[in-house]
């Protein structure tokens, strides 16, 4: 989270590159994250139906990553902006 917030505070500065440079760097840090989950759900001796401690554990997780795609999804826009149509 605290590339974001660099990201954040960059444009707020008007630091185009240092922004873009936050949202990468968050993005890079997120894929890796996504992998991570992967190999961590791929090897779990167990499954979401064996067990409340199963449901609690992927409910919990997939809403932690679920969680963090709105602050990234947010600074994208800000950093990118708007997608408007070309007209043609």
């Amino acid at each position: 989270m605290a590339f974001i917030t660099y990201g954040h505070h960059a444009l707020i500065a008007g630091n185009r590159k240092g922004a873009i440079d936050g949202v990468i760097f968050t993005i890079i840090l997120a894929i890796f994250f996504t992998g991570l989950q992967y190999f961590e759900y791929s090897e779990a001796g167990f499954t979401m139906s064996d067990s409340v401690y199963g449901s609690a554990f992927y409910a919990s997780t997939g809403l932690h990553g679920l969680i963090q795609l709105v602050p990234i999804k947010f600074n994208n826009y800000k950093v990118a902006g708007p997608r408007t149509p070309q007209a043609s």
